[in-house]
């Protein structure tokens, strides 16, 4: 009848009775800026916070550093391979690019090619990955790319970019999950700029 707002139901009604609600002598207070503007929260409630810093000149050879500023692993490339390595130096991932490139990771994922791995749905819309015999998605929302369980409205992880770091966000629950070096890993090669299908 008078549509969504109550208020206006009531200046109608007063209208037609020969009332005023308000004294037109008085400007209505100003809200604009006092209330929140609806958006992305800063930061996923109890996230581990990784940075991509010092890229050189790209995500393909960085230090990705963690809470208190900790080295939790470093990006290196040389020639035709990137490895993803632990804080102590161990290899924990390969990538081979070539004409068909290849990913590995130690004791996850089996040497493939990495549009396999990292598969890209069939709207080319977001792109698909399997840990542990569960399916995670990777979608652009916002100016994020976050992940999540296909059909769940839980975000599990998130990545951002400005011009010289990339930031992922992992919650509690994506640790548990196993999704840290996987998410570490998915983040590289969805930043690189390279093909990788």
């Amino acid at each position: 009848m008078y549509g969504s707002n109550p208020f206006t139901a009531q200046d109608a009604w007063n209208a037609g009775n020969g009332q005023s609600t308000w004294d037109s002598s008085i400007p209505p207070p100003s809200i604009f800026g006092a209330l929140p503007y609806p958006s992305a929260p800063s930061t996923l409630p109890g996230a581990i916070t990784l940075k991509f810093t010092s890229l050189s000149p790209t995500i393909l050879n960085c230090m990705v550093v963690g809470p208190r500023n900790e080295t939790y692993f470093r990006v290196v490339t040389n020639g035709g391979h990137t490895m993803l390595k632990d804080a102590q130096g161990s290899n924990i991932a390969l990538l081979e690019w070539r004409d068909h490139p290849t990913v590995e990771v130690r004791s996850l994922v089996a040497k493939q090619p990495m549009g396999h791995w990292l598969r890209l749905s069939t709207d080319r819309s977001h792109r698909f990955m399997v840990h542990n015999g569960v399916g995670y998605s990777w979608r652009p929302h916002d100016r994020f790319l976050q992940l999540s369980i296909p059909g769940s409205y839980d975000v599990l992880a998130r990545v951002s970019k400005t011009h010289d770091v990339v930031t992922l966000e992992l919650t509690p629950h994506a640790v548990q999950l196993g999704l840290l070096e996987l998410g570490v890993l998915a983040t590289i090669l969805l930043q690189c700029g390279k093909n990788i299908d």
